[in-house]
C-alpha cells in the first residue's frame, strides 16, 4: 500500500513540474516582443528511485538562456552604429547649411559676377551699379549666414552631447542599483532573471550612446567599461560629463565614485557621443575653415581690384567688402562695405579719373575674376566653393554608407542573439504541447493510483 501512496506523490510532483513548465512557456510567449527579454526554461531533475526512495521529479528553478558572447557583440555593434548614425545625421545638417533650398553660395557668386559683367558694358548706368551693390551684399550675407549656421550647429552638437551624457549617467546609476539587487538575489539562490534582463538592456543602451563592454563576476554583478575606463563596478557608478576645452573641442571626463576624474576624450570614438565628437570637432570645422579661406580670398581679390578703381565721384581706394584681416572668421564677418551701401556712384568701375564717367577698366578686371583662380587655390570662385560642397558631399556619402553597413551588422548580431536567447513561438508551441501532454499523463497516473487504492481498500 505504501508504494501506491508513493505513486500518488510521484503523480503530484509530475503535475506540479509540468504546470511549472506551462507557466514558464506562457511567460516566454507573453514576452516574445519585449525588448531585452531572454528566453526562460524550467529546470527539472529526477528524484532518486529505489528501495528507500520513491522517485518523482523536482523543480530546481528557472533558467535564463543567455549568451554573453552574442549579447556582447550586439552591444559592440550598437556602439559602432550609434557613432555612424550620429555623424551621418550631423553631416546631413551641415550639407543643408551650405546648400539651402533658397540658393547656394555658388549661385550668389555667379549672380554677383554677372552684375559686374553688366556694369562693364554700362559703367555709368545707375541701375547696373545698384545691382552690383545689391548682389555683393546678398553674396556677403549668404556667406556670413552660412558661417553663423555652422557655428550654431557646433553649439547644438555640444548641447546634444551633454544631453546624451546625462542619459548615460541615468543608465549607469540604474545598472549599479541592479548590480546590488542581483548580487543579493544570487546569494539567496535566485537567478534574478528579470533583473538581469533589465540590466543587459541598459548596458546595450549605454553602448548605443558611448560604446560599452561588460564583464560579469561570480556574484552576478557586471563591471562596465567604456572609453578606456570603468563606468560601473559592483554597486558603484561613475558619472560622465562633456565639456569644452580652450580650443572649443569636446572633452569627455569620467568622475569615479571616489572623486578622481579621468579624461577619456582620446577613447571617445564609439556610440552617439563618438559620432557627435567627430562631426563637431572634425567635419564641421573643416567646412568652416574652407569657407573662411574662400571668403578671405574672394574678399581680398575683389577688394584689391575695386580699390584701384574710381567711382563716379572721382574717389578711389574703396573696398567693396569689409576687409578681413585674417582668414579665420572671415566668412562670418563678410559684409558689404557700409560706406558703399546705397551709394552707386562709389562703385569703382573706371581705371582712372580721366576715364569717368564711361571708364570700365576695373569693372572688366572685377568681372574677369569669375574665371580666374583665387589666391590660395587653383579654381575660380564658384568652382572653389563648389569644391567645398563636393568634399562635404563625399563625407556625407561615406557616412551614410557606414551607417547602412552598421545597420546591417547590428541586424546580424541581433539575429545571432535572438537565435541563442530569444523566444521562438514555434519552439514554445512545441514545449506547450509537450508539457500539456506530460501533465495529462501525470493526471492519468494519479487516477490509476487512486483506482488501485480504492480497489485495494474494498478488498479488506
Amino acid at each position: 500500500m505504501s508504494s501506491l501512496f508513493s505513486l500518488l506523490g510521484v503523480a503530484r510532483d509530475g503535475m506540479q513540474a509540468q504546470s511549472s513548465g506551462v507557466s514558464v512557456t506562457g511567460q516566454n510567449i507573453a514576452n516574445v516582443n519585449t525588448p531585452g527579454y531572454v528566453r526562460r526554461g524550467v529546470l527539472l531533475s529526477a528524484r532518486p528511485f529505489g528501495r528507500d526512495s520513491n522517485g518523482g521529479v523536482s523543480v530546481n528553478g528557472i533558467s535564463r538562456t543567455f549568451s554573453r558572447f552574442a549579447h556582447g557583440r550586439v552591444v559592440e555593434e550598437h556602439g559602432r552604429r550609434g557613432a555612424a548614425s550620429a555623424r551621418a545625421s550631423a553631416l546631413s545638417a551641415t550639407e543643408a547649411a551650405i546648400a539651402p533650398s533658397s540658393g547656394t553660395i555658388s549661385d550668389r557668386v555667379n549672380s554677383f559676377f554677372q552684375s559686374l559683367d553688366t556694369l562693364s558694358g554700362a559703367p555709368s548706368d545707375t541701375s547696373a551699379r545698384l545691382a552690383v551693390l545689391q548682389r555683393a551684399g546678398a553674396l556677403a550675407q549668404q556667406v556670413s549666414t552660412t558661417a553663423s549656421d555652422l557655428a550654431a550647429q557646433r553649439d547644438g552638437l555640444f548641447d546634444q552631447a551633454r544631453g546624451v551624457a546625462g542619459e548615460v549617467n541615468e543608465r549607469l546609476a540604474r545598472i549599479a542599483t541592479l548590480n546590488r539587487s542581483i548580487a543579493e538575489a544570487t546569494s539567496l539562490g535566485d537567478a534574478g532573471a528579470d533583473l538581469r534582463d533589465q540590466r543587459d538592456q541598459l548596458v546595450q543602451e549605454v553602448g548605443d550612446r558611448l560604446g560599452a563592454r561588460a564583464v560579469e563576476d561570480a556574484s552576478g554583478q557586471v563591471t562596465l567599461f567604456s572609453a578606456g575606463t570603468v563606468l560601473v563596478e559592483g554597486g558603484n557608478a561613475s558619472s560622465v560629463s562633456v565639456t569644452l576645452d580652450p580650443a572649443n573641442n569636446l572633452r569627455l571626463q569620467v568622475q569615479q565614485p571616489g572623486g578622481a576624474t579621468t579624461d577619456a576624450t582620446a577613447a571617445m570614438n564609439q556610440g552617439t557621443l563618438g559620432g557627435l565628437r567627430e562631426a563637431r570637432d572634425v567635419d564641421v570645422p573643416s567646412v568652416q575653415a574652407a569657407l573662411d579661406r574662400f571668403a578671405f580670398d574672394l574678399s581680398t581679390a575683389v577688394n584689391t581690384a575695386h580699390a584701384s578703381g574710381f567711382g563716379l565721384d572721382g574717389v578711389t581706394g574703396r573696398n567693396l567688402f569689409s576687409a578681413p584681416a585674417v582668414a579665420v572668421g572671415a566668412a562670418r564677418a563678410m559684409a558689404l562695405n557700409p560706406a558703399l551701401a546705397g551709394q552707386p556712384d562709389r562703385v569703382g568701375a573706371a581705371g582712372a579719373a580721366t576715364d569717368l564717367p564711361g571708364g570700365n577698366t576695373v569693372a572688366l578686371q572685377l568681372a574677369g575674376l569669375s574665371s580666374r583662380a583665387l589666391a590660395g587655390g587653383t579654381t575660380p570662385p564658384a568652382e572653389r566653393f563648389g569644391a567645398v560642397a563636393s568634399d562635404l558631399g563625399v563625407r556625407l556619402q561615406a557616412a551614410n554608407a557606414e551607417e547602412q553597413l552598421r545597420d546591417e551588422t547590428v541586424q546580424q548580431a541581433e539575429t545571432l542573439r535572438e537565435s541563442a536567447s530569444g523566444v521562438s513561438l514555434d519552439e514554445e508551441m512545441v514545449n506547450l504541447s509537450k508539457f500539456q501532454r506530460a501533465f495529462e499523463a501525470s493526471t492519468r497516473v494519479l487516477r490509476v493510483a487512486d483506482e488501485l487504492l480504492d480497489t485495494l481498500m474494498k478488498s479488506f
